[in-house]
């Protein structure tokens, strides 16, 4: 639905404006209050009790593995019996999956898609993983000080040490595993999905492949993606029958004026 404002210039003044009605069901010209709303609604379905409970759960699991030998023990064998050139030529693509400095960016480009079609795939996966960053970076960064663990390759090694370090969690496998678990959500496909969560995980394992994290810490920031990729499908879902719209301004010829855009 849109609504024009029309100003009709007579002898150097405006002194006529034509309210013009139409009805529509296109695209939005531009989505800028919908995702804030979505972003808010994000944060409230992921800081929920029942999820911080699945949270908690695994994060005990991960605490076992970090503060006795396990961690320890894994690493190890992995290293002697696991890993050769062939892991270490795989895991240097898998590893790509995770900078964040390359994975930020284009979330946010492949969202923009959204603003010229509604309909647009990639701009529903850019602005699922966009927002999974928004939600889930702040959690990772304060879990990883909040543990305290250090890497493999350093003297302190897995144990949970508060504020002490800064490892206890993979950032690299969180930021690899979103746009795959989007990717997963959203297809229809069997296989794909199948191949997609199947991918999430290739980041996370390359950095206990590399030896740059042990392999509670590659899980934890596995699982925290799963968790934040989950609450931004429930906001999605919450959204699907709701009405959205978006101003815009309108010049050219001898209009000027608002239009307010209706989707549902």
């Amino acid at each position: 639905m849109y609504f024009f404002l029309k100003h009709l210039p007579k002898k150097g003044k405006l002194i006529s404006a034509l309210s013009l009605l139409t009805l529509s069901s296109g695209t939005l010209a531009y989505e800028i209050l919908p995702f804030k709303d979505k972003v808010s609604e994000d944060y409230k379905n992921f800081y929920k009790f029942n999820r911080f409970t699945r949270i908690a759960s695994v994060g005990a699991v991960a605490g076992i593995a970090a503060n006795t030998s396990i961690d320890r023990e894994i690493y190890d064998w992995y290293q002697e019996d696991i890993r050769s050139e062939r892991t270490d030529d795989i895991s240097k693509i898998a590893k790509y999956a995770g900078e964040g400095k390359y994975l930020l960016p284009l979330s946010f480009i492949a969202s923009q898609a959204i603003n010229f079609d509604t309909d647009s795939k990639l701009g529903a996966w850019g602005n699922d993983v966009a927002r999974a960053y928004t939600l889930g970076l702040p959690f990772v960064w304060s879990t990883q000080y909040l543990t305290g663990a250090s890497r493999p390759i350093e003297l302190d090694g897995s144990d949970w040490r508060p504020f002490e370090d800064n490892n206890g969690v993979s950032g690299h496998a969180f930021v690899g595993a979103i746009p795959f678990l989007a990717m997963a959500r959203n297809t229809d496909n069997e296989y794909m999905r199948y191949f997609a969560y199947f991918a999430s995980g290739l980041a996370a394992w390359s950095r206990v492949n590399d030896g740059a994290h042990y392999t509670s810490q590659s899980i934890l920031g596995w699982y925290f993606a799963y968790e934040v990729m989950d609450a931004v499908q429930e906001t999605n879902s919450s959204h699907s029958n709701r009405l959205s719209y978006s101003v815009y301004p309108i010049i050219g010829g001898d209009t000027v004026g608002l239009g307010v855009q209706f989707a549902w």
